[in-house]
């Protein structure tokens, strides 16, 4: 029976045990991460240094210091930096760092901050190699600027055993009122730009509207003159046969004659003119022929003498 309870002591013991293995382990066992560097001090002084990746050593004995230094690319944002520009107007640049550390001993030991070192570093040489350039430059960000910082923050930090690779403006702001004018400026060039672009759209249209009625004028009178000329082929063809052009003569006349102003008579039908209308149309005349004699005799008695 004790065996047992010994038994089941000893395997609840394990995990523990194994737990504390690992936590004495992380303690006390110096690890190097890929691609950085194992420094060793003993007794505050470089004793070792190793860029093997793996375990390192032990801090079982209190007078040794390690310290992991990466290797690997690294940057910096430096926000609100201040220069001017060749007007004399203040502007603002954030910049992007972008480095290594390539001697440690340079960077742990010839300087207390080498981060407060390169921010300082980065500020000056921003400062000089910045001010007095043209503020087009800025607003273009050209690629000069950003290589010519890069080239001066570079010679300035190999000293601390830093390798800068790259210094870019993340960020460029200039003065409000700045700003506003040239947004202004800009504005009204756009204006200029517009008027000069609707301008010449109004002139080209005119100028395709110009032309588009003068080739439509030139094809109506060359399709009159064919349509002129395909009529007299047609006539000429047409006196050849003369039963059928005197027929189209015929025709025509009859085409031009108006229907509201043409009485045709066909004449009287059978049987249509009795002796009754006969006598009575001849009445009808004399009656007319009374009246216009005594008229007549009526204006002469009515004459002065």
């Amino acid at each position: 029976m004790e065996l047992d309870n010994n038994l089941l002591i000893g395997i609840a013991a394990l995990p523990v045990l194994a737990i504390v293995c690992v936590f004495l382990f992380k303690r006390l066992a110096v690890i190097n991460p890929e691609a950085s560097e194992l420094l060793q001090l003993r007794f505050g002084k470089l004793h070792h240094r190793s860029t093997e990746a793996g375990l390192g050593g032990n801090r079982i004995a209190p007078w040794n210091r390690w310290i992991v230094v990466s290797r690997q690319h690294d940057e910096r944002v430096f926000h609100d930096i201040e220069t001017n520009d060749s007007q004399g107007t203040l502007v603002k640049v954030d910049l992007r760092v972008t480095f290594r550390i390539v001697d440690s001993d340079r960077a742990l030991f010839s300087v207390d901050d080498w981060e407060a070192a390169l921010e300082s570093v980065t500020l000056h040489e921003a400062s000089a190699e910045l001010a007095g350039k043209d503020r087009a430059l800025f607003l273009r960000n050209e690629p000069e600027l950003a290589t010519e910082l890069t080239q001066s923050v570079k010679r300035a930090m190999a000293g601390y055993g830093i390798e800068v690779d790259d210094v870019r403006i993340a960020n460029i702001e200039l003065r409000p009122e700045v700003t506003r004018q040239m947004f202004e400026t800009v504005a009204a060039k756009l204006e200029v730009a517009k008027a000069e672009y609707e301008e010449k759209g109004r002139t080209d249209a005119a100028m395709l509207l110009a032309r588009t009625e003068q080739r439509v004028a030139e094809l109506e009178a060359r399709a009159k003159t064919e349509n002129l000329k395909a009529v007299g082929r047609a006539y000429q063809e047409l006196r050849q046969q003369p039963h059928i052009f005197d027929a189209y003569t015929d025709l025509y006349r009859l085409s031009q004659l108006d229907p509201s102003r043409v009485v045709s008579f066909d004449g009287f039908e059978d049987g249509e003119l009795s002796t009754a209308a006969l006598v009575e149309s001849d009445l009808e005349l004399e009656t007319l022929d009374g009246a216009a004699t005594s008229s007549t005799t009526n204006g002469h008695a009515n004459a002065p003498a």
